[in-house]
């Protein structure tokens, strides 16, 4: 059986159980069922500047449940940084970098130790868009993805475009190439009996107003919103609705102030910053389209979360956007918001060009969670021992 170790500290103290978190979780519940891996999960502990044990069984019950009981996860056990066991797999797939322990100086330890470090680097925005992200998260994920790069035993990825991204890195740096995996996240989920119960009435008001244009994701810089906004105020008004699902990010105040300020917002035009797991699914199914301008994205889940349900989706013309949709999207540039409406006006009047983008996503069927952990279970289990 093979020890592996998982820092979980930003799941542990987290609001949110969408993006990595989720990740993390549906990876969680699928290792623990392999009787080849013995799961350690551990939390910083700032005040013993050490690791303390979180109780196995209980946290993997949060995973299953999500049920807020973490407190009763935490146990009185600590483990130093000099402790984790010679061969034991270090396997980071939370929000590693943002942890007060510092990968620059955790990951030397353990590979003196002959501990096999193992991160999950879900994309480098921080790294090529720095100007898309928090400073302060850019200064920590660089300490977190150089010390990915000189200490790592192996990187699993998301994507192609990811692993040729670190690859371009290690070539410019002249550092030795890691051994790198990728294995793509998974794309089912559980489908709810009767969940349209659940959709709130002004989510269903709405789509009663008509056909309109969803964009789902929070609303930061890099998601490119403002092409949106902009394609409705000067080419779509009157043509088409649109819908923005998303919590709102920092540095968009001027986006929010002519949304907000726009003659059609709530009437044409809207943003939904309360919606439950039901409602997006909801906007999604009644969407004529979703849209999806962003400028860079580690994984694009939404373009996957739209094919699940048989949505036509129209995305900017950038290489993930393109591994994850194939064929089966438009593309625009992602500078020209006049492209997008073109596009849309094209479907707009065409029925048979819009039922033709329609059927190339009829019967889809995305990648497992169930595909995604196999996966991840071989390549851990290809991490070298030393003897």
């Amino acid at each position: 059986m093979r020890k592996v170790y998982l820092d979980v500290s930003m799941v542990m103290i987290g609001t949110s159980f969408t993006g990595i978190p989720r990740v993390l979780m549906e990876i969680v519940k699928r290792l623990a069922a392999d009787d080849e891996f013995e799961l350690v999960f551990l939390e910083y502990d700032q005040f013993y500047d050490s690791f303390r044990i979180l109780k196995t069984k209980e946290f993997i019950d949060f995973c299953n449940t999500k049920t807020d009981n973490r407190k009763s996860i935490r146990s009185s056990e600590h483990i130093t940084f000099y402790k984790i066991e010679k061969n034991s797999i270090f396997f980071d797939c939370d929000t590693a970098w943002k942890t007060r322990a510092r990968r620059s100086f955790l990951y030397p330890i353990l590979k003196r130790r002959g501990v096999k470090i193992v991160p999950l680097i879900y994309d480098i925005i921080s790294i090529d868009y720095p100007q898309f992200c928090d400073h302060s998260d850019v200064l920590s994920f660089t300490d977190y993805f150089g010390a990915s790069l000189l200490y790592a035993d192996k990187i699993v990825v998301t994507s192609q475009d990811t692993k040729d991204a670190i690859l371009l890195h290690c070539v410019n740096m002249d550092v030795n190439i890691p051994e790198i995996d990728i294995i793509p996240l998974g794309g089912d989920f559980k489908k709810k009996e009767n969940a349209e119960e659940n959709v709130q009435s002004s989510i269903k008001d709405i789509v009663s107003k008509g056909k309109y244009l969803l964009m789902v994701g929070t609303i930061e810089p890099r998601k490119n919103h403002e092409l949106l906004l902009n394609a409705y105020q000067r080419y779509l008004r009157f043509k088409i609705n649109f819908v923005f699902a998303g919590f709102s990010g920092q540095g968009m105040d001027g986006f929010f102030e002519r949304l907000t300020s726009d003659p059609d917002y709530q009437n044409g035009i809207w943003h939904v910053d309360n919606a439950t797991d039901d409602d997006i699914d909801y906007l999604y199914k009644n969407a004529f389209a979703m849209v999806f301008p962003s400028f860079i994205e580690g994984y694009g889940l939404p373009i996957i979360e739209a094919f699940v349900r048989e949505v036509p989706v129209i995305a900017s013309d950038t290489n993930i956007n393109r591994e994850i949709a194939g064929d089966r999207a438009l593309f625009f540039d992602q500078n020209k918001s006049v492209e997008m409406a073109d596009i849309v006006s094209d479907l707009l009047d065409n029925e048979e060009k819009y039922k033709a983008l329609c059927e190339r996503v009829k019967g889809y069927v995305p990648k497992t969670w169930d595909d995604t952990v196999a996966e991840l279970k071989k390549s851990l289990k290809g991490v070298e021992i030393n003897e």
